[in-house]
């Protein structure tokens, strides 16, 4: 059993939003940085455009090289921004289309994404067309560097909304940071206008921990440990903090308190209906904890997953698979049968996460369970949690 006191590391969602709004004000000040490798990853990023390099490499981190992409477009120039292979073959079609509305030339190759850009040239008659259905990154990247422009930007966001919490989490970023956007909802699409000359005029902003990195950890600990979370926002804007209502709903336990979350281990818990449209990077973890449950779970509403860091959907079935729990994959997430494994804990078994943080995560969760199961690349954690290991005690 493992214990942790302390605090959790910053939010790579919310540090990454507020890395590119420092680019465009670096008067401000940020409180707070993370040591994970797609934080990193923008931060080398930034610092090159800053230096007037033209080539980047953005490696695995999806925010990253989207939010980026739209940065540097906003420069004159042609630019190279390389990224892995396995993210470049993510949906990225939205993102050239949303260019291309702006006058930006991009070409997406082998290598990366080719850009030659005189700047976002804005034709205050039409609006900006995006489909959010993939993903609301594309949308957050625009909106974050619409800072400063000639002319007005008016944007139409077409329904469905995937992940739409987290355009939220930036719409209220910017805010603070003082851009004034006026946002009109309908029943087919969200229109946002943003006028011309916003200048960002916040000079400090607050950063928030990381509750995507904070649900694997309390999680880790309801199998086997006892964690106190010392930095907690009960008021967090990330969607990931909707897992203590689903918490509630298995009857799993915990205190709440100003700044401290405590969860400790767990005997029973039961299984949950969730969709997790808004909170996909819930689903592996949750979906083992759910494995380990009593009665039935139907995760859903999160088809999207299988265009994350590897296939979310088949890679928790066969992680799942690996022990004989009773899965049924759905088209948009999985229903499980709890506590259906067929396949002793004690045979050794190796999982390989395919580059995927929360995969290995979701790992480590059946390991501090009691089954022994060996994660091939450990190191894939850091890509947000460097130091998930150490905090959960495993050794790997």
């Amino acid at each position: 059993m493992f214990h942790f006191k302390g605090e959790i590391i910053t939010s790579k969602s919310w540090l990454n939003r507020a890395l590119v709004m420092q680019h465009f004000n670096p008067t401000t000040q940020l409180t707070a940085t993370a040591d994970s490798d797609d934080v990193r990853s923008l931060q080398g990023a930034l610092r090159d455009l800053s230096l007037s390099l033209h080539e980047f490499d953005l490696g695995l981190g999806g925010t990253s090289f989207r939010f980026f992409s739209f940065l540097v477009s906003r420069y004159q120039g042609e630019f190279l921004v390389k990224a892995h292979a396995r993210l470049l073959a993510r949906p990225q079609g939205e993102l050239l289309l949303i260019l291309k509305q702006l006058g930006v030339q991009a070409e997406l190759r082998d290598d990366g994404l080719h850009l030659k850009s005189n700047g976002w040239l804005l034709d205050p008659r039409t609006s900006v067309q995006v489909a959010a259905e993939d993903s609301s990154q594309f949308i957050s990247g625009l909106l974050l560097s619409a800072w400063n422009l000639d002319q007005e930007l008016k944007v139409e966001v077409k329904k469905p909304l995937t992940s739409f919490a987290y355009l939220q989490m930036t719409i209220s970023l910017l805010q603070k940071s003082g851009m004034k956007l006026q946002v009109t909802d309908t029943a087919d699409s969200l229109q946002i206008l943003i006028p011309a000359k916003q200048k960002a005029s916040v000079l400090e902003i607050e950063p928030e921990p990381d509750v995507s990195s904070a649900f694997s950890l309390v999680a880790s600990a309801v199998v086997n440990g006892d964690v106190e979370i010392t930095n907690w926002n009960a008021n967090s804007t990330q969607p990931d903090q909707i897992f203590l209502k689903l918490f509630t709903q298995m009857g799993i336990s915990y205190q709440e308190s100003l700044g401290q979350l405590k969860v400790q281990k767990q005997q029973t818990w039961r299984g949950v209906s969730a969709n997790l449209n808004t909170s996909p990077d819930l689903f592996p973890v949750l979906a083992v904890l759910c494995a380990l449950a009593e009665g039935e779970s139907i995760l859903s509403g999160a088809a999207h997953l299988r265009h994350k860091e590897s296939d979310r959907i088949a890679k928790t079935a066969e992680l799942l698979q690996l022990y004989g729990f009773r899965y049924e994959v759905l088209p948009d997430g999985m229903k499980i049968w709890g506590r259906s494994s067929t396949q002793s804990p004690q045979q050794p078994t190796v999982f390989n996460p395919e580059h995927d943080h929360r995969m290995a995560m979701a790992a480590a969760v059946l390991k501090l369970a009691g089954y022994s199961i060996q994660i091939s690349t450990p190191e894939v954690v850091n890509k947000s949690y460097p130091t998930f290991w150490r905090d959960v005690e495993l050794v790997v």
